[in-house]
């Protein structure tokens, strides 16, 4: 018997039907919602930093095979955080540029700090190659920013430069991208290892943002960048690895998920999942510390006047002309003349590019040079450009005055000695290694410098001929004395490298007299007005005063300055009564050199500071990274 299926009446209620309506509703907003997660915030990135790519080497072949896996899967861009050189050659350079220009999808990239430490193009080639040092674009609703976090042409923190603080409040402080979800990039983490790292925080967050990643660090691990969660992304090769991988970014609505890829293996599960909008995504990680300047306080008879704050950053020490004209030049190629009385402007003109060599007064004509390739000799008194000797790469050292001449090495790897007044070469030496930086120390008959090709260099004065060349027998570039100023007393010749020895040679010969260790020092060095005392800041708080008669390493006095880790090239100076040590963080230590204590400290700022020069009445003058020039009285101290 067929069973018969009996028609069911359905009886519509006032409830069930208003149940209806509300989950129609629900499964609309759940459609919308998918819709949103799915449409709309939703992206997938690889993420590259820390190639330290050799041409023609394993690191050159491990970026050209993760960049034939990125071309294989579905990504929708590769953002490259930095660090992809060693020295930021030119040729290493290149060799990643045509790597990247491989890539199928669009990419973005920044420099990192070795790319703007060692660069023999002073970080021209980089921009020449990808045209920028930073970026802005949306993708879907999202906004990408990244910049350059430095450091330039020398040891110090990461800084975003002034111009940049700039452009990032210029680029974020729009409406237009109110509904997007910002997210930045740079190569140095945003905290205390970036002097300004306050700032630009503050002006991420003022913009919403929502995520910050990083490289520098090598290791995948997550940060709080004063309130932003922080990313930093592992290296191509880690550690003892021949492995090479790189970073995915998954973001998906509320949630990024950053996988360790490593090459030719499946992405696994996230090594970093996080909702991005939730406040308490970062309990319990502690943010860097506010800089503390809590300790001007403790020498109220320091009296500091700030001249200008410039809108650029400055690289250059300052030149005092006569006490009244202090000249310097900044990041954007601004050179001006201050007068320090009435802290005006007096004249200023602009030259290309960023200036790294400070300015140097010979008989009223300011020396200095320019990345442009030019020895620029500029008339103190109104800023007329008196003369330029077209060297054909970047100057970036300083140069030494006696009498009508300056010697300064120039940015084709050739040392001359230059007439101040009307810019004739009285003599070149055309056989340097590699780019010269730092200042020469001039005898009687002898100018010394160093370069980064790992020489120390001496040569005749008059002639202008090689007397000798001496170099620490190891084979690594960085270690050179590139950037140092040398000093010289009772017949030897006294260098701090980054090698971390001090060394003493014979003046007449270049064979070395002593060379220790025992000190952790690195570039910072000067002397004492006499002659008798050879000063260091060494790399954790102390200033050493070392013996310059002796013929083995004599350690006069050591003296705990409490300044902390250091590396600020910024030469050691001494009066007659006080020798300062100036830091990367902003700070000035000054030694009592005949009680051997801290006479007093003050802390200008937060980046690092160029040069410090001694004036009339008890004053000095220096310059900070993050644009100040500052003037230092000592009242009854």
């Amino acid at each position: 018997m067929r069973s018969r299926i009996l028609p069911v009446k359905i009886i519509y209620t006032e409830h069930f039907t208003l149940w209806l309506r509300k989950l129609s509703l629900i499964f609309f907003l759940l459609v919308v919602e998918i819709f949103n997660l799915s449409g709309q915030k939703k992206v997938t990135i690889a993420f590259l930093a820390d190639l330290h790519v050799n041409p023609d080497s394993y690191t050159d072949s491990a970026l050209n095979r993760i960049v034939d896996e990125i071309n294989a899967a579905d990504f929708d861009f590769t953002i490259v955080a930095g660090d992809l050189t060693n020295t930021g050659s030119d040729a290493e350079l290149s060799a990643v540029k045509r790597a990247l220009d491989k890539l199928l999808k669009p990419y973005h990239v920044i420099p990192g700090n070795h790319e703007t430490n060692w660069s023999e193009s002073a970080g021209l080639t980089f921009d020449q190659l990808w045209g920028d040092d930073r970026f802005y674009f949306r993708f879907e609703n999202f906004t990408f920013i990244g910049f350059n976090t430095g450091p330039f042409m020398r040891m110090g923190d990461g800084l975003v430069k002034q111009e940049d603080l700039y452009w990032l409040k210029r680029k974020l402080g729009g409406s237009s991208d109110r509904d997007n979800v910002l997210i930045s990039f740079s190569h140095y983490p945003l905290s205390d290892g970036l002097s300004d790292w306050p700032e630009v925080t503050d002006i991420l967050r003022s913009a919403n943002c929502r995520l910050s990643f990083c490289g520098h660090g090598h290791q995948l691990s997550l940060f709080n960048f004063n309130g932003i969660p922080g990313i930093m992304g592992r290296s191509v090769l880690m550690g003892n690895s021949r492995v090479p991988g790189y970073n995915i970014i998954r973001i998906s609505g509320d949630s990024v998920y950053v996988f360790n890829k490593v090459l030719g293996k499946a992405a696994g599960n996230p090594s970093i999942r996080l909702n991005y909008m939730k406040p308490d995504t970062l309990s319990g990680i502690p943010v860097s510390p506010l800089p503390d300047f809590s300790m001007n306080k403790s020498f109220p008879g320091i009296k500091a006047v700030t001249l200008l704050t410039d809108t650029a950053s400055i690289f250059t020490g300052p030149c005092l002309v006569n006490d009244t004209i202090l000249i310097y030049a900044n990041s954007l190629g601004w050179v001006k003349g201050i007068n320090t009385k009435s802290q005006k402007v007096l004249w200023q003109f602009r030259i290309a590019g960023p200036v790294y060599s400070t300015p140097v007064n010979c008989r009223g004509v300011v020396v200095m040079g320019s990345v442009d390739g030019n020895i620029i000799g500029i008339k103190a008194i109104n800023g007329k450009v008196l003369w330029r000797v077209f060297t054909g790469r970047p100057v970036l050292a300083e140069g030494i005055a006696e009498g009508d001449f300056v010697c300064i090495g120039g940015g084709d790897k050739t040392f001359y000695k230059i007439n101040a007044l009307n810019g004739n070469i009285l003599w070149q030496f055309n056989d340097v290694g590699d780019l010269m930086q730092g200042s020469p120390a001039l005898s009687e008959t002898a100018v010394i410098f160093g370069a980064w090709d790992r020489h120390l260099y001496c040569l005749d004065k008059n002639t202008g001929m090689l007397k000798w060349k001496w170099n620490n027998g190891k084979p690594q570039k960085l270690y050179s004395p590139g950037n140092i100023s040398p000093v010289l007393s009772n017949g030897k010749v006294f260098i701090v490298a980054p090698d971390r020895y001090m060394t003493a040679l014979d003046l007449k010969t270049g064979k070395e007299i002593w060379r220790t260790n025992k000190h952790q020092v690195r570039e910072s060095m000067g002397i004492s007005m006499d002659g008798s005392l050879i000063y260091a800041k060494l790399m954790n708080d102390t200033l050493v005063a070392v013996s310059a008669s002796e013929n083995y390493p004599v350690t006069k006095w050591a003296v705990n300055g409490g300044f902390g880790y250091e590396h600020n090239p910024c030469p050691v100076m001494a009066t007659e009564n006080t020798v300062i040590a100036a830091t990367r963080s902003g700070v000035l230590v000054a030694i009592d050199p005949d009680i051997e204590e801290v006479k007093w400290k003050y802390k200008a700022g937060n980046s690092s500071v160029n040069m410090v020069l001694p004036g009339s009445n008890g004053k000095y003058w220096f310059t900070l990274m993050e644009g100040k020039i500052i003037e230092i009285t000592m009242n009854n101290l």
